[in-house]
């Protein structure tokens, strides 16, 4: 039977006053809450203080500036999909198949990297995209490359005390797309996804940039598979090399929502559709900035 126990709730103004408070034993942050909640029923986490920080205005909203973008911690995923500023990319495409509508207006990016699931949709988006991770403490502030955030399901490289402020995306010339498969169309989770980042000069890939969720501890970059991208018209015999260098690195699970045989059959057909989405954008961004 679920069951949740009160507990005294903290409602800080700022990141500062909310890091004083984590600073106590046993405390627990809340931004969106669509899992803590459901884990705090189930028992999977307790905690002596609830410090809820989603009202907090310096660790919400997207800024679109000119060699990068800051997304705040606290930015809602349905806000972050549906950003008018923030062209269409992997990360996006990630948030915005994360649960159903009313998910997404409560769930936060913050939420969905610090939870840290191999299968967590916006994560492949970071990898690629070569973002960096602002991480405040009372003790001070650092950043922290994506590819090096996450260590295993559920864990990841922040401290005690530490909070997740901002994710800050480079600018970049190309174009990026994550895609999953899952048995339902939504309200389900990733059973394997995958990003890739494409960037042209004329017809020839450039720079490329290739990640796999839910098939690993982590998700994580495959450069064997960028490197067969990369020099290329992009066409079908590199998208294959590519495909194969995917399936390769994969190291799936047998769990309840698929096999190991199953999610690497399913990788096939999401590089080559991932592929030819990132590079329509990329072409797409070659096209814009000539105009």
């Amino acid at each position: 039977m679920l069951s949740l126990t009160s507990v005294p709730y903290a409602k800080p103004k700022s990141i500062v006053e909310a890091l004083s408070f984590m600073a106590q034993e046993r405390t627990c942050v809340l931004a969106g809450g669509t899992d803590l909640v459901v884990m705090r029923a189930n028992s999977a986490v307790s905690a002596d203080t609830l410090v809820d920080i989603k009202g907090i205005v310096a660790l919400s909203g997207v800024n679109v500036e000119r060699d990068r973008v800051s997304i705040g911690a606290c930015t809602s995923l349905d806000s972050l999909s549906s950003h008018k500023d923030f062209s269409s990319n992997a990360i996006t495409d990630g948030a915005s198949v994360v649960g159903g509508w009313q998910t997404r207006c409560r769930a936060t990016i913050g939420g969905n990297i610090c939870r840290a699931s191999p299968a967590a949709d916006t994560l492949c988006g970071l990898l690629v995209l070569g973002c960096d991770l602002d991480v405040a403490s009372l003790a001070g502030n650092r950043t922290v490359s994506a590819s090096s955030f996450f260590k295993g399901p559920g864990r990841t490289v922040m401290n005690p005390g530490e909070l997740l402020t901002r994710i800050v995306v480079p600018h970049s010339a190309g174009g990026s797309a994550y895609e999953r498969f899952t048995y339902r169309n939504a309200m389900d989770l990733s059973v394997a996804g995958v990003a890739i980042f494409l960037e042209m000069d004329g017809d020839r890939c450039k720079e490329a940039r290739v990640a796999v969720g839910a098939c690993g501890p982590t998700p994580m970059l495959v450069p064997e598979a960028a490197a067969a991208l990369i020099g290329t018209v992009v066409h079908a015999d590199a998208i294959e090399a590519a495909t194969a260098a995917v399936v390769a690195a994969a190291k799936p699970i047998d769990d309840v929502r698929g096999t190991r045989k199953h999610r690497l059959h399913v990788l096939r057909p999401l590089v080559r559709s991932v592929t030819a989405e990132a590079l329509r954008r990329a072409r797409q961004a070659n096209k814009d900035s000539y105009s």
